[in-house]
């Protein structure tokens, strides 16, 4: 059982943004800190991307074989994966990329959770923005 925390921060003056997931199992810690390349990024669209990537990182790890407890703060994007459904076009567009790797696992169990609740992604996050920042990808 792996428990998969994700979080995005944004620049909204700038576009800029980074991910951050945290992935934690039996004698697991990983901590993953990830600029966004480009700068026209917004919170909601960042938010999907940690999700997508975080679930590809796991995947190319090999260990998409666990059950998944996907946590984040963002209740777009978790009412988004839940209903398999989005309005907006581009939310849909990542919510069907993300049910497709979704579909290499057992099973995945995703949850909104509070913001004080998601403190390591948040951090790793907003590490990955600044570098976003200062190397401006």
């Amino acid at each position: 059982m792996l428990k998969l925390y994700t979080d995005a921060a944004v620049k909204a003056s700038t576009g800029r943004a980074g991910i951050g997931f945290v992935v934690s199992g039996n004698a697991l810690y990983e901590q993953i800190a990830i600029p966004l390349e480009g700068n026209d990024w917004n919170n909601h669209l960042a938010e999907f991307e940690a999700i997508k990537q975080a679930l590809n990182w796991i995947i190319e790890k090999g260990w998409n074989d666990q059950t998944v407890f996907l946590y984040s703060d963002s209740k777009t994007a978790v009412d988004a994966v839940h209903k398999e459904f989005a309005k907006q076009p581009l939310f849909q567009t990542y919510t069907e990329i993300i049910w497709a790797l979704l579909d290499q696992f057992p099973v995945c169990v995703t949850e909104w959770i509070p913001e004080k609740n998601n403190k390591g992604a948040d951090n790793l996050a907003r590490q990955a923005l600044r570098k976003a920042e200062k190397e401006q990808l």
